[in-house]
C-alpha cells in the first residue's frame, strides 16, 4: 500500500480528505498525528510537509499537501462517480462550490466556531458569536436552497467534493454549539434540522457511507 495520509483528530480540513479517500474507495495507511503532543510540528512530519500542516498525502515518492488538491488527487487514484465530475461543466460546477466554500463558509464558521471552542473568561465570547452569526445563517440558508434541487450541493447523483469540502465545517459549528460557553447563546444551529432540515438530511446521507466511521475525529466520540 502506497497511499499515506496525515491527519489530525477534530482538523475539518483532514476530514474532507479522508471523506473522499472513503468515497472513492482509496486504501491508505493512516497516520494520525497528535496535535497536543505536536507531532506536527516534529521534524518527521516536517520532512513530509515543511509547513508542518495536515493534511498530507504520501503517494511513493509524492507529496501533496493542502486539501482540495489531496481530494484532487485521490479522485485520480479511485473508483466510483468522480468527486470533480466526468465533465467540464460538472468540474466547473464543482470547483465553483469549493471556491464559495472556502471563502465563505469557512470563513462564517470560524466566526462562530473559535470563540466558543477557545473561549477565555476574560472574553467577549457572547459579543463575538452573535455578531458573526448572521455571516453563518446566511451560509447555511444558501446550503439549503441548493439541497432543495437535489441530494448533493453540486447536483449530480452522489456526493462531490463540494460535499465533503462543507461537511466538517458544519460538524465543527455544531460540536461548538455544545460547549460551556454557548449554553448562553441562541446559535439556531442545535438541532439543526429544526431550522434547516435539508441540510440535516444531507448530513445524514454522508453519515450513512461506508467508511464514514473510519473518518470522524476519534477525540470527539470522548467528549
Amino acid at each position: 500500500m502506497s497511499v499515506e495520509i496525515y491527519w489530525g483528530s477534530g482538523s475539518p480540513y483532514a476530514w474532507r480528505v479522508l471523506l473522499a479517500a472513503a468515497a472513492r474507495h482509496v486504501p491508505y495507511e493512516s497516520r494520525l498525528l497528535s496535535f497536543s503532543a505536536k507531532e506536527h510540528k516534529a521534524p518527521a512530519f516536517l520532512a513530509v510537509n515543511p509547513r508542518g500542516k495536515v493534511p498530507a498525502l504520501k503517494d511513493g515518492d509524492r507529496v501533496v499537501t493542502e486539501s482540495l488538491a489531496i481530494m484532487h488527487h485521490l479522485d485520480g487514484l479511485g473508483s466510483g462517480p468522480a468527486l470533480f465530475g466526468a465533465s467540464h461543466a460538472e468540474r466547473t460546477h464543482i470547483l465553483e462550490w469549493c471556491s464559495r466554500i472556502v471563502s465563505d463558509l469557512e470563513e462564517a464558521v470560524y466566526g462562530v466556531a473559535r470563540p466558543l471552542m477557545f473561549a477565555k473568561p476574560d472574553a467577549d465570547t457572547a459579543g463575538k458569536v452573535e455578531a458573526a452569526l448572521p455571516a453563518l445563517h446566511a451560509e447555511l440558508a444558501g446550503l439549503e436552497t441548493a439541497l432543495a434541487q437535489g441530494d448533493w450541493l453540486a447536483g449530480g447523483p452522489a456526493p462531490s467534493a463540494a460535499d465533503f469540502a462543507a461537511f466538517p465545517f458544519l460538524k465543527y459549528v455544531e460540536r461548538a454549539a455544545g460547549k460551556e460557553a454557548a449554553r448562553a447563546i441562541d446559535l439556531g444551529v442545535r438541532p439543526l434540522a429544526a431550522r434547516y432540515p435539508r441540510l440535516a438530511a444531507w448530513q445524514a446521507r454522508i453519515e450513512a457511507m461506508p467508511g464514514y466511521e473510519r473518518t470522524y475525529p476519534p477525540h470527539w466520540r470522548e467528549g
